[in-house]
C-alpha cells in the first residue's frame, strides 16, 4: 500500500510540474531580462546561470547539431541569386471598334 501511495504521489507531482512548467517560466524570465533592460548584480548572475544551463542542456541533447553549428559559425552567408531584370512592356495599339 505504501508503494502505491508513493507512485500516486510521484504521478501527482509530475502532473503538477508538467502543468506549471517551472523551467519554461524560468527560461522566459531569463530571456526577458537578457533581451530587455539589462539586469545588474545577483539578478544578472541568475540570468546568465539560467541561460548557460539552457545552452548546456541543449548541447547535451543535440551534440551533433551543436558540433556542426560550432564548425560552421564563421562561414560566409550563401551567395545571392542573380539580380532580377525587368523588361518594359508596351501595350499593342487597340483595334478600332465598329
Amino acid at each position: 500500500m505504501t508503494a502505491l501511495a508513493a507512485v500516486l504521489a510521484a504521478l501527482a507531482a509530475g502532473y503538477g510540474l508538467g502543468r506549471y512548467k517551472p523551467l519554461h517560466r524560468v527560461s522566459d524570465w531569463a530571456n526577458w531580462h537578457r533581451y530587455g533592460k539589462r539586469p545588474t548584480g545577483p539578478r544578472r548572475w541568475a540570468v546568465y546561470a539560467v541561460l548557460s544551463a539552457e545552452n548546456i542542456g541543449w548541447l547535451a541533447a543535440h551534440p551533433v547539431q551543436g558540433w556542426d553549428a560550432w564548425k560552421h559559425r564563421h562561414d560566409p552567408p550563401p551567395a545571392l541569386g542573380p539580380a532580377l531584370t525587368f523588361t518594359a512592356r508596351t501595350r499593342a495599339p487597340e483595334e478600332p471598334t465598329r
